[in-house]
């Protein structure tokens, strides 16, 4: 049986928390916990989860044994720190599809959650004690919503932020209600908490502001001056001050086909067929038929590798088969896939009643927009804008040739 436990926090004031109407549940160390579980050998080792940046990699998570690692820290940095450890390159879509049933299983306690990151979403609780009685009742049935083993996290407060940090604090598998004085129980709390990049904490650290109180206690033009936007939001939080509203998910509808391959593949010549058959597939479903679709989801298993996945977005609604091949088969082409595939689940997304465009009358219009789309898979397949241009007078009456006429990009 679960054990829940209900923290009250108190701040210094000794001033109960208000009534909350927010809470934000979170799973910590999420990659991690789902690493070491399908690599047992690798427990009370050393691990950090990696991920690609634009910078290079960064760190994902870590487990407690890679002490002084932090999330969004520079690889080599981490490194320094902590000779040795194992490093696993993050999987995010086996970590989304599992936080994906998560926020299912909260959903069927309040129609509004909003997914915030891979392991946090907050839940609008306004009007659940009608349901499950009272504050106790509510939490327990929040932390009903994720399995026991990931050991799920529930904060209270007013404001998304404060809520966050409340459960961050919480033990596992238990709850905190934040105070309703939100700067009173922030300011001892380390910029950790900030959403700040890991470059910006690092300097405000130098600065010697270590804490939320210290920050909140400067002027939010000398921060923005020298941090920008990101000053003004830690201002802003350390405060207390949070005005952002629950942006909660959409029912989008999804039709979802899988097939696997008879053995791993990397070439197109394989993997093209089964994209056809799978788009087929899914375009024939009764929830689709007749309708439009705005997105499509690549997922595949790699071997010995992470989950890839490739999304395609259309730029207008489509419900043609063909059409719609030709998008992904250009995508594919131009895509670097990191190995040897040994499935794949095709996803629409956006299904909608609506093409989003009208079809011209007249056959030069409907030249022109099928030469619009022609230079559009040719965009996506060079991976920039096509080296295409046409001739176009200036001044044809003029005695110097170069004035005569000019090349210029050409766009249908």
């Amino acid at each position: 049986m679960r054990r829940m436990a209900l923290e009250s926090t108190v701040t210094r004031t000794g001033t109960p928390g208000g009534r909350a109407n927010i809470a934000c549940m979170i799973i910590t160390h999420l990659p991690v916990k789902e690493e070491l579980r399908r690599r047992p050998d690798l427990r009370r080792k050393p691990v950090i989860v990696t991920a690609r940046s634009e910078k290079g990699p960064v760190v994902l998570d870590r487990s407690p044994e890679a002490v002084g690692v932090i999330a969004g820290m520079p690889l080599s940095e981490a490194l320094s720190r902590c000779e040795g450890a194992a490093l696993v390159e993050a999987d995010e879509a086996h970590y989304r599809d599992v936080f994906d049933g998560v926020v299912a299983g909260l959903l069927q306690r309040s129609p509004l959650v909003e997914r915030a990151d891979p392991d946090c979403a907050y839940v609008d609780i306004q009007g659940l004690e009608t349901v499950y009685g009272d504050e106790a009742g509510i939490i327990s049935a929040l932390l009903r919503a994720a399995p026991e083993e990931l050991h799920p996290r529930i904060g209270l407060a007013e404001t998304k932020f404060t809520a966050y940090v409340a459960a961050v604090m919480s033990r596992a598998g238990g709850a905190t209600k934040a105070p309703e004085d939100a700067a009173e129980f922030l300011k001892d709390l380390p910029v950790d908490f900030l959403p700040m990049s890991w470059e910006s904490k690092s300097r405000l650290r130098r600065f010697g502001l270590l804490t939320m109180g210290q920050v909140a206690a400067l002027s939010v033009g000398s921060l923005q001056a020298q941090f920008g936007l990101e000053g003004k939001t830690a201002w802003e939080l350390s405060n207390g001050i949070d005005s952002r509203w629950l942006t909660p998910v959409g029912q989008e509808e999804e039709v979802s086909e899988y097939a696997a391959f008879p053995s791993p593949t990397v070439t197109l010549r394989t993997i093209v067929p089964v994209v056809d058959m799978l788009l087929g597939r899914t375009l024939a479903h009764p929830a689709v038929r007749g309708r439009y679709v705005r997105g499509v989801t690549m997922e595949s298993k790699v071997l010995r590798k992470p989950t890839w996945t490739r999304n395609f977005t259309f730029k207008s609604p489509v419900n043609n088969r063909g059409r719609a091949l030709a998008v992904l088969k250009s995508g594919l082409e131009a895509s670097d896939i990191p190995g040897p595939l040994e499935d794949m689940r095709l996803t629409l997304s956006g299904v909608t009643g609506e093409s989003g465009t009208q079809a011209s009358m007249f056959a030069g219009i409907r030249k022109q927009e099928q030469l619009r789309e022609m230079m559009q898979h040719l965009e996506m397949r060079l991976r920039r804008q096509p080296p295409i241009y046409k001739v176009m007078e200036l001044e044809p009456w003029s005695r110097i040739p170069e004035r005569r006429s000019a090349l210029v990009r050409f766009e249908p």
